[in-house]
């Protein structure tokens, strides 16, 4: 999928992590400056991230990649997703509740013991603050169904995590994914993309990734004390962080929309 220097001057290339391994630092630099900071204390982030990046997943993971005239490069958007096993996919509700975590753990672990995976899903689209509002976006998401097309699988999925949710804290989830514009498309604008690129929402994960950690390293991610226990919004967050004060301990339970793309060529 990658061009050739002479190809490639003064145009956006996407190369994947097999092809490029030298680039793969790319990844946390990129996303570290997009992400939440707690989002690191994920269980599944902390276990089974670097797991992306081994010989058998480096072909899923994805860089958009700017050379200029000079043949200088710039990583400009990077992509993440990984082939699980879904045992029902006639069934959209049979996703995991637990979206993310879940499916990114069973993809590592399908890897690592070689069995055979059906479905691909999406983890992370990142594009630089630069080039935001261009069309990487739609590029890797036009890859993943060219990766899951070609490697045999069948089905795209995300589970999305909505932009703007941290906007309407004292909005419910559920609430806020109804929310749709004028002409009828979701609110939130990572959901509409998915969905004006194909993609129809199919369920919400409730607890699409969860991190627990004491209560003073949530200040150190955060900036916020914690002096009563409690719902507490943290900056970024999809839902309340509760913070036990007799433990120590905040729990952040983050839900995420489940999406399917479309594979075929045709209508949503």
């Amino acid at each position: 999928m990658s061009a050739t220097p002479e190809e490639a001057h003064g145009q956006v290339i996407l190369v994947s992590a097999e092809e490029r391994p030298d680039l793969i630092p790319a990844f946390d630099e990129l996303g570290s400056a997009v992400w939440p900071k707690f989002i690191g204390g994920d269980a599944a982030v902390v276990k089974y991230w670097g797991s992306l990046f081994s010989e058998a997943l480096r072909r899923h993971q994805f860089l958009a990649l700017g050379v200029d005239s000079d043949g200088n490069e710039q990583v400009l958007a990077t992509s993440n997703s990984i082939p699980f096993r879904w045992p029902n996919p006639d069934d959209d509700a049979s996703l995991p509740d637990e979206g993310w975590d879940a499916v990114l753990a069973d993809g590592v672990e399908a890897s690592r013991s070689g069995q055979k995976p059906n479905a691909l899903s999406a983890l992370a689209i990142v594009v630089s603050p630069a080039r935001r509002g261009s069309d990487l976006a739609e590029r890797l998401i036009a890859n993943m169904k060219t990766s899951a097309r070609q490697n045999g699988l069948d089905a795209l999925v995300a589970p999305v995590r909505p932009t703007k949710k941290p906007a309407y804290p004292l909005t419910s989830f559920a609430d806020y994914m109804g929310w749709t514009t004028a002409d009828g498309a979701p609110f939130d604008p990572w959901v509409r993309k998915h969905w004006q690129l194909g993609a129809r929402i199919a369920k919400i994960a409730p607890r699409s990734m969860r991190v627990e950690a004491p209560l003073a390293q949530w200040t150190e991610w955060s900036g916020l004390r914690f002096p009563l226990s409690g719902p507490y919004h943290v900056e970024g967050g999809l839902a309340p962080l509760m913070a036990d004060c007799e433990s120590g301990l905040g729990l952040y339970e983050e839900p995420n929309i489940w999406m399917r793309h479309q594979l075929e060529d045709g209508g949503r």
